[in-house]
């Protein structure tokens, strides 16, 4: 028999971008009222959490929309419920590097977290703007070269490079969720060149997908979950209070101060009225990664893709309550 009080299960990285399912699960009395316990279960990168939706072994995951376009458009059964967060990412230049305008990333390479991700596309719209093309290592017009890497490890490449005795070093930069860009400067190791939100205004960036068994085999949890993430979505808008702080902390795994200057200052947005997914904003999204980056092989059916039936209601109910 189907327990009827299930565990959750919802993939993510121990990023900024993903505090909601980490508040969801630790600020005290918000789950009181839900007939199912939450479990975030904490991820190393996106290709375990491609592999976790693929092999069912969570239910869900907060995962960077661009590559969760490429999954449903090569079959996964996949739905996106909700966007879980608006900006929020940070571009570092290696202080080793002797960059002092975008020019001279050229010959170098830059980090990036996946190459279908926001901070891809808006690295690539951003050097194309200087006349550099961002690209893969064997794009033979590539000037600017991208590396894919989990965001937690790039502040320990860069460090790496540190070593390096070399007075042009081949790695340039990276643009990551926080709090990885500000901890590389907290470091020494960096210098901020952007944050994303100048790049884009209030930019999405990652969403809540749920696999289409889950939908099928919970039909009435959805609706809850997501209005559960908007209540969240609500308290992480206080974002200074000391409760809020430690709490993310914990679920970060940084120093209290480092994650209250990133809260602060990185512009990252919970804002409940901007989490109901926009799908014009992700048609910009494919349409750039079609027609500019040419990685994305053709345009999906955002009808089919996106419910945002349930992030409706959520905001509704949120609005009513203020």
């Amino acid at each position: 028999m189907e327990n009827h009080f299930p565990d959750i299960r919802i993939g993510h990285l121990k990023i900024v971008d993903h505090l909601l399912p980490g508040m969801a699960a630790a600020l005290p009395g918000l789950d009181s009222q839900v007939p199912w316990r939450l479990i975030p279960v904490p991820m190393q990168s996106w290709d375990e959490i491609c592999d976790g939706l693929q092999n069912e072994t969570i239910h869900g995951a907060c995962i960077t929309t661009p590559l969760a376009l490429k999954l449903f458009g090569t079959g996964m059964d996949i739905r996106l419920l909700m966007f879980v967060h608006r900006s929020g990412s940070l571009m570092v230049k290696s202080r080793k590097a002797n960059i002092r305008s975008l020019s001279d990333f050229t010959k170098k390479s830059v980090l990036i977290p996946e190459s279908f991700s926001v901070q891809a596309m808006l690295l690539h719209k951003m050097f194309a703007d200087a006349g550099l093309v961002l690209g893969p290592h064997d794009q033979p017009d590539t000037q600017v070269k991208w590396e894919m890497v989990p965001p937690h490890l790039m502040p320990d490449m860069l460090l790496a490079e540190d070593d390096i005795a070399d007075d042009d070093p081949a790695l340039g930069g990276f643009m990551a969720p926080e709090p990885f860009g500000s901890l590389a400067v907290l470091q020494g190791q960096a210098d901020q060149v952007c944050i994303s939100d100048s790049l884009w205004k209030n930019h999405p960036c990652c969403g809540l997908v749920v696999t289409g068994h889950f939908l099928q085999t919970y039909p009435q949890i959805p609706g809850s979950l997501v209005a559960h993430f908007f209540n969240t979505a609500r308290h992480l808008e206080q974002k200074d209070t000391l409760e809020l702080v430690s709490h993310a902390a914990d679920f970060l795994g940084q120093d209290p101060v480092l994650v209250k200057a990133v809260l602060r200052h990185s512009r990252v947005s919970f804002a409940p009225k901007t989490l109901v997914p926009d799908t014009a904003a992700i048609d910009m999204i494919q349409h750039y990664m079609i027609d500019a980056m040419k990685i994305m092989p053709q345009k999906i059916d955002l009808d089919s893709f996106v419910d945002n039936f349930w992030a409706q209601k959520a905001l509704t109910e949120t609005c009513s309550e203020n």
